[in-house]
């Protein structure tokens, strides 16, 4: 059917809008409004200046905002059916939760959360590793769970089916890092008015996990087996194919001095796996005075920054790494305190952690009593369980300050699996009463016994006279 085109002051079904110069070319012109039969007064067709498109446009109560659309049609009829359209389609995606604008979907959103973090890595206000971290997560379970849905359907049913979906398989602390990483996104979304209020956030208990750590016994077999793996290579294979008696070569190891050093080092100085990856010799500082230990000034992990002081051994056994590096003049103080050799450091630090789980692996040491898992990190763990046991009176917030970390976390996560068998000799101890100078009790004339650290009233037998009660 051949539509013509009329210029009336009335509006036919293919009309062409007309305007004042001064009026805007995207403002609907009044006498063009139209409203749907059959649906609310919310959604309407109208034409603009600027298209010769009929425009369609409805108000969303549950998000505030007014979706507007151009129909694609120069026919009123047409546009009419498109408008019926574009309504059902919001009502259909209501209940889905699927975005109606661009702006608003929470991939969108995500995508701007991120490049405003990374600026914030520039600024050097949050790690590039904890960025990555962050990128990760969002990748692995949350955008293919929200990337469509509009920033204003995030509801609390739909966070805790999301946290009902990956709860089987996380830990309490690892289900409330994807929580917290939507609400940055939220967050984002709030800040730029594509969202009203956040939702509210099902409450995750903190269930903590026991930290894998070793018995002194255990520390001594690591320690033993390490050095005597020290030179030989471990080949590991693949299963074999027909016909062939051993399977492809996966992965080829050679064990170096490198690994009891750093087994020995991490025991005896605080620090996290990462730390061992940045220490540079710059800083590191021996001190000798009345206590002998290493000043490390290393760069700031997990928002410290302060100082750490290691035990007297550690001493030892960085002279003895670096004097080894010497040799091959990677000991200046640029270079790297362990694995100097790799100036990509995230393979330095694999290849120690490869190194230190066949280790575990050949002793049988992966998993602890409790069924926690055993890795490096274990051995970080290790240093600060076993001042506990061993520091005679160490006081809980210098020993959480030097370890980088905090005196709530060494009670809920290392103090929290101290048992009274662990220290006997604490329970069973006596306290000393050597500067004890009394003979005579300080009220009576009654003089005072001290056997086996205990004091006690020398009292006179009982008389077997009758009282005077008078």
């Amino acid at each position: 059917m051949k539509i013509t085109t009329k210029t009336t002051a009335s509006v036919s079904n293919s009309a062409t809008p007309t305007s004042s110069p001064n009026a805007s070319r995207t403002v609907p012109i009044p006498e063009t409004l139209q409203l749907v039969p059959g649906y609310p007064d919310k959604l309407k067709i109208y034409q603009i200046a600027a298209s010769r498109f009929w425009q369609v446009r409805c108000y969303e109560q549950t998000t505030g905002k007014t979706i507007k659309r151009s129909t694609g049609q120069t026919d009123k009829r047409e546009a009419l059916k498109s408008a019926k359209a574009l309504y059902d389609q919001i009502l259909f995606n209501r209940l889905n939760g699927v975005a109606m604008t661009k702006k608003s979907r929470f991939d969108i959103c995500a995508k701007g959360m991120m490049e405003m973090q990374a600026a914030r890595v520039v600024r050097n206000d949050i790690s590039a590793e904890a960025h990555r971290n962050d990128q990760y997560f969002l990748d692995a379970k949350v955008l293919p769970e929200f990337r469509e849905l509009d920033v204003t359907e995030i509801s609390y049913d739909k966070l805790e089916n999301f946290v009902a979906k990956i709860g089987n398989d996380l830990a309490g602390s690892s289900i409330q890092r994807y929580l917290g990483l939507i609400r940055k996104v939220l967050d984002y979304a709030l800040n730029r008015n594509l969202l009203q209020t956040l939702p509210k956030f099902p409450k995750i208990p903190k269930r903590d996990e026991p930290r894998g750590w070793f018995t002194p016994k255990e520390y001594d077999a690591l320690l033993k087996r390490a050095w005597q793996l020290v030179g030989t290579d471990y080949v590991m294979r693949a299963e074999p194919k027909a016909g062939q008696q051993l399977g492809n070569v996966v992965r080829r190891l050679k064990f170096t001095a490198e690994l009891p050093h750093m087994i020995a080092f991490m025991v005896n100085s605080f620090i996290r796996p990462t730390d061992l990856k940045n220490m540079q010799h710059k800083h590191v500082e021996i001190v000798r005075e009345s206590h002998t230990f290493l000043r490390l000034t290393l760069p700031e992990s997990k928002g410290h920054d302060k100082p750490i002081v290691t035990l007297e051994k550690a001493v030892g056994v960085y002279e003895k790494l670096r004097t080894a590096h010497t040799e091959g003049e990677l000991a200046e103080a640029d270079h790297y305190v362990f694995m100097p050799e790799f100036e990509n450091r995230n393979t330095a630090l694999r290849r120690l952690q490869q190194q230190f789980n066949y280790l575990l692996d050949d002793l049988r040491f992966k998993t602890g009593p409790r069924g926690e898992d055993r890795t490096i990190y274990s051995l970080r763990h290790t240093c600060i369980m076993h001042r506990l046991l061993e520091g005679d009176n160490i006081d809980l917030l210098t020993l959480a300050r030097n370890a980088r970390t905090t005196v709530e976390m060494i009670e809920r996560f290392y103090a929290s699996q101290l048992t009274g068998e662990m220290n006997i000799d604490s329970l069973q101890s006596v306290r000393s009463h050597k500067g004890l100078q009394l003979s005579k009790s300080p009220d009576t004339d009654i003089p005072l016994k001290v056997q086996s650290g205990i004091v006690t009233l020398d009292l006179p037998a009982p008389s077997s006279a009758p009282l005077d009660l008078n």
